[in-house]
Parts: structure tokens; sequence; C-alpha cells
């Protein structure tokens, strides 16, 4: 029965709400019995995990809680609830009886101390009692601090907003005072964009911005300036491509949009997750972003007027200011037009630049013209020597048939050098002032016609010729006569330079954008000091091979020409004794 001799009948106790957190079932239950008697309504908990569950999931008006408890101790529950719950009162009941745990409990937010064995458990009802009345006054004092706080408010309202919209005005007019300033500064973009950036942050009272332009090649928006982001996010979500999440769907839409979604769009999602891991940042997550096109011109405009993006995003703050989105729309716009202007002053000085690299190519092409012909006057003459040299020990009646075979032998294969170095200073014309006859080439219907056209060289090399040719592949695009001429001049050097017995492989590989037309050797190889070189016309490796094996100088120079005018590649893997791969990288049709 309830002590009423000690004073302690309390009606204020009917309908409190009790929370037990105790892992003695006895204990808990003597409590909640004793607590029941005087009207209080109690819950039981038989463990700190439990208890901040049940604290979490109701309300309760007080919280007896154990210190030594598994799993979650009382002082994990008492701060946990002290961060969460900061007007519960919280009463430690312990058995430990520590000073210093005592002391902790108070320091972590409890509001008693109550220690086991309890003697008297009227000083239970005491204590809680003490604590709820406690919660009462404090409740009650936060009420009437709330009314003097809301009367002070609205006395002061009319004057606050038109304050904070004074200052807001005064803020937005100096960075746009800033932003003009910048932008009619003669920076490079990459400063403008840096400050303007950082004037728009500070106008909005933002916590984070990012500029991103837009590449009209590739179609992604690119990092140009960014303030208040992490490393982390920078540097790994610099590139979004056109119309994917929150910011590529306003560049391609040139719609303006706020959002506080983080979840759905990966690249806002990133971001959060590279401020939760970075632990230089402080505060909370951010929780808005308002993204706005950057546009060079009008909409009415045939050419697509947007340049870019503005992205701001808030950790505070739940969302912007209706005003705030229509300065940064307005900002988006006067960085669109710096954007395009710079575009447009750094396309005037390149072009300006190539016209200047123009002329000095012209005034080379008179001398890589001058030196032309040099070069095929003396690789004209000195197989031309040789032939006619030949030619007069052939009119020697005292030549013996065997020296007769060679000398004719030998005259022949010069004859074969001066017939190959015509044809491809023919060649090389023609490709420098014919148009390409552009068709679909289907690449084994190419290797096959190359195969046939070199098989008799072939045969005399005594090099064995194997195609790889699988039949799905992509159709090229491209001149049939040239790309032909291309690989036969590959295959012709690679059976050259290719000892009798080895394999020669043509095979063709597909890319990702592209379709390689590859030549594979066994041969002697070329050191990779000469890769850069091997391209150029009349350029012999080593100054020995190309001439023991007729080498003129101008094969490789006319499959680089012909390729180049496919807008392809050519790409060589190649050491001395390992044998040399040629590939040609072609559009796919």
């Amino acid at each position: 029965m309830r002590n009423v001799m000690a004073g302690l009948d309390w009606v204020g106790a009917a309908g409190k709400r009790v929370l037990i957190v105790d892992d003695e079932p006895l204990i808990r239950r003597a409590l909640a019995d004793y607590l029941e008697e005087w009207g209080y309504l109690p819950t039981m908990a038989a463990d700190g995990a439990e208890g901040l569950l049940k604290a979490r999931a109701e309300s309760f008006d007080v919280l007896l809680v154990d210190l030594r408890m598994p799993r979650v101790d009382g002082l994990e529950v008492i701060a946990t609830l002290k961060a969460e719950q900061p007007h519960l009162p919280i009463v430690v009941i312990s058995g430990t009886g520590v000073l210093s745990d005592a002391i902790e409990a108070i320091r972590r937010g409890a509001w008693d101390y109550i220690t086991k064995p309890i003697q008297d458990m009227d000083e239970i009802a005491v204590v809680v009692r003490r604590v709820v009345e406690r919660a009462e006054l404090v409740a009650e004092r936060d009420r009437y601090q709330y009314e003097l706080e809301q009367l002070n408010r609205s006395l002061e309202a009319e004057v606050g907003r038109q304050t904070k919209d004074l200052r807001a005005q005064n803020r937005r007019l100096v960075a746009l005072n800033r932003i003009s300033y910048a932008i009619s500064d003669p920076l490079d973009i990459d400063t403008i964009l840096n400050r303007v950036l950082n004037a728009t942050v500070e106008a909005t009272e933002a916590d984070a911005g990012i500029v991103r332009l837009l590449n009209p090649i590739t179609r992604q928006l690119v990092s140009a300036a960014a303030c208040g982001l992490p490393e982390a996010y920078t540097s790994t979500a610099g590139i979004i491509p056109l119309g994917e999440g929150v910011v590529g769907q306003v560049a391609q839409t040139g719609h303006i949009c706020v959002t506080d979604d983080f979840a759905d769009d990966p690249w806002l999602a990133s971001l959060v997750e590279a401020q939760e891991g970075d632990h230089s940042e402080k505060g909370a997550v951010f929780s808005c972003l308002a993204c706005v096109p950057l546009r060079a011109g009008s909409e009415s405009k045939s050419i697509h007027p947007i340049v870019g993006t503005l992205g701001v995003a808030l950790r505070n703050r739940s969302t912007f200011s209706k005003s705030e989105v229509e300065l940064l729309a307005s900002i988006g716009n006067q960085i669109g037009v710096a954007v395009a202007r710079a575009q447009y002053a750094s396309d005037l000085e390149r072009t300006n630049l190539q016209l200047e690299q123009a002329n000095v190519d012209l005034r080379r092409l008179d001398m890589l013209r001058e030196q032309f012909i040099q070069n095929v006057a003396h690789e004209l003459r000195t197989p031309l020597a040789l032939v006619c040299g030949y030619m007069k020990m052939l009119t020697d009646e005292g030549l013996e048939p065997a020296e007769q075979q060679h000398a004719l032998e030998v005259a022949s294969r010069h004859v074969d050098v001066l017939v190959d170095l015509v044809e491809s200073i023919t060649t090389l014309q023609d490709v420098g002032t014919h148009a390409l006859d552009v068709t679909e080439i289907d690449p084994a219907e190419l290797l096959g016609t190359v195969v046939q056209m070199c098989r008799q060289k072939t045969v005399s090399s005594g090099v064995t010729v194997r195609v790889d040719v699988r039949p799905d592949l992509p159709a090229l695009c491209g001149d049939f006569t040239r790309l032909a001429q291309a690989v036969s001049q590959l295959l012709d050097n690679a059976c050259k330079f290719s000892p009798p017995g080895t394999t020669v492989t043509l095979a063709v590989v597909d890319g990702p954008d592209a379709v390689g037309v590859s030549v594979a050797d066994e041969g002697i190889g070329i050191p990779p000091e000469e890769h850069e070189r091997i391209f150029e016309r009349f350029y012999q490796v080593d100054g020995s091979a190309s001439r023991r094996y007729g080498g003129t100088g101008l094969g490789l120079a006319l499959v680089k020409e012909i390729v180049e005018a496919h807008h392809g590649q050519v790409a060589v893997v190649s050491a001395p004794g390992e044998g040399s791969t040629f590939t040609i990288w072609l559009p796919k049709a």
C-alpha cells in the first residue's frame, strides 16, 4: 500500500508514464509494482537496447535506468536520449556505488541518482515526483519563454523582415556588382568562373557551388569551377553526360531545378556520400540543390543557347527563396554570355594560330616539295644506274650463263623498285588531289582482294599468309581501291622484311568506334626510336635494311596518307627481332 504517512500521496502521478530499464527482472518488477501503486503507468525494458527502442517509439514522462547492462549500458542510453529527447527526466538507479559513475551519469544528462540496494522504496517515489515536477516547471518555463519570444517576434517581425530584405538586396547588389566586374575583366575564363562562383555562393548564402561547361562534341558537362565541395566528389564526379540526372536535364531542357531529392540522382547521391566520408567536412550534409542553365543567348535562336550549368547547394537550410532562384537565373545568363564570349575569343585566337601555322606549313611545303623532287631524283638515279649497268653487262659476250642470269635478276629487281617508286609517287599525288570514292566495305572482301593482289610476291618471298576474319564484323566506310593499296603495301613490307618460312597474319579487330585492319609479321622488327619517323617520305629504317630488301621509303608514307584521308589512324607495335604489327583504324560504316 502507498505510504501516505510520509506525505507522498501525490495526485500528479496519475497517468504519468515511466520507462524502467534494468537487466534484473526482480528489480524491474518491484519498481514497476511500486510505481503502479502510486498511480504511475510503468513500462519495462530488459536492457539498454530495448529501452532505446521503446523510448523512441513511445512518449514517457520519466526514465529509470540502470548503469550496468549488457549490449547498451545506462551511460550510453543517457547520452543518446539526452541528444534526442533533451527534456526527458532521467533517473539513474545503480548498485555500483562508485561516485565517478554518478558524476559521469549527471554529466551525460541524468537528472538524479539512486543507489542500490534501495533501503526505502519511498525514496523512489520522492525522486520520481521531484524530477517530474522539475520537468513540469521546465516545460512551464519554456512555454512562458516561448510566449515571450513570440510576443517579441511579433513586435519585431516587420522590422526584421525589412532588415532582412534590405540586407539580402544589398548582398545581391554587391554580388551582381562583383560578378559584372569579374565578367568584364579581361581575365582567363577559369579565373572569371571562380570569382563569379564565390560571389554567387555568398549572395545566396549557400554552402557550396559548382560551374559545369558543356562540351558540344562529347555532349558532356565538365567541371570548370567549384567551391565548398568535398575533394572526393570533384575528383570523381567531374563529368556528367548531357540529359542524365538533375544537372544533365537542366543543361538539356534549360529548365531551372530546385531539389532536395539526392537519393535518386547518382551524381547528387555521390555528393552526399563524399561529404559523409570526408572527415574534414563539418556540419550537416547537403540538403538542397538549385541548378540553373548558363544561357549564351535567346532561346529563340536556332543554335542551342545553353553552354553549361550553375549549381549551388545548402547544408543548414531546407530550400532557396524565390528571389534567390531568380538571382541565380540572372547570374546564369551573365555567366553564359561571358563563357560564350570567352569561347569565341579562344576560337578566334585558335583560328589565327591555325592561319599562322598554315602559312608556316605552306612555306615548309614549298621546302617537304623541293626536297621531295631531290629525293625522287636520288631514288630514281640509283636503281636506274644499276639497271643500266647490269643491262650493259648482259651485252658482254664473255659472261657465263650463271652471271647473265644473276645480272638479269638484279636488273629486274631494280626495275620493280622503279615501278613501285613511280606507282607510289602517282598514288601519293592522287590521294592529295582526288576525292575518295567512299562506300561500305566488307573487311573480309577487302583482305581477300589484298591477298590476291599480292599472291605472286608472297609466294616468291617464301612467307605464309594467314587471314583471320570473323564473319560478323561491321562494315568499313572508305575507298575500296585506296584501302586495298594501303593494306597491300603493309603486306608487301611484311613479306619483304620476314624470313622465309615465317607467317604474316592479316586480321580485323572490332573496336568500340572503329574497325582495325592489322598486318602482323615475324620479321626483323623496328627499333622503338624509329617508330615516329617510319611514316616520313623517303625515310628508311637504320639506313641499310630497307636498301637490302628493296624499300624506297615511300610505302609507309603512302599508307599514312591514305589512312588519314579516311580520318583514320595507323598504329605500330614493333621491336628488333620481335616482328611488327601495323594496325589501320578506320571509321565504321
